[in-house]
């Protein structure tokens, strides 16, 4: 009896982890690469970051109706052996006027600077949302030299 209770504890417990880890963009596809510039008229941001030596800053564009564009650029300004990059955080609705309710993450494409002390960025594509989004935050991350991400800062701009 004990044993059961335990293994029913333990497959829910499981459910609820799995439920509630944040989804991955890059198994959604949420962004597509555009050659459009920053888009005219609509509201707009940029989320700066310097910590640990990376220094992001990403624009980020934004209409009513959910459409999204953004570019990033980012400079190595340390010789830590990383390279610098940019992570994005925000939500879709895959539906209309249902939001996701969790966050995506992903890298933002190009914005990978592996070269200490040059004076200009790396900019990264422009970047077009796929589906309705909102709430798009940046930081900075360290990242390996494919761009695959090893940490990020806690705070997101």
């Amino acid at each position: 009896m004990k044993r059961r209770v335990l293994g029913l504890l333990a497959a829910a417990f499981s459910t609820v982890l799995i439920a509630t880890t944040p989804a991955s963009a890059h198994s959604t596809n949420d962004w597509v690469k555009t050659t459009q510039g920053a888009p005219a008229g609509w509201a707009h941001r940029t989320a700066k970051s310097y910590v640990g030596g990376v220094q992001q800053e990403t624009d980020i564009y934004w209409q009513d109706n959910g459409e999204v564009w953004v570019q990033s650029r980012v400079w190595d300004r340390s010789t830590d052996g990383y390279c610098a990059a940019v992570q994005i955080r925000y939500e879709i609705s895959e539906s209309p006027g249902k939001w996701a309710g969790h966050w995506h993450y992903r890298p933002v494409g190009g914005a990978l600077d592996c070269a200490f002390a040059e004076s200009i960025p790396q900019y990264s594509a422009n970047w077009m949302a796929r589906y309705p989004t909102r709430k798009v935050a940046a930081r900075a991350c360290h990242a390996n030299s494919k761009g695959q991400i090893v940490e990020c800062e806690g705070t997101w701009h």
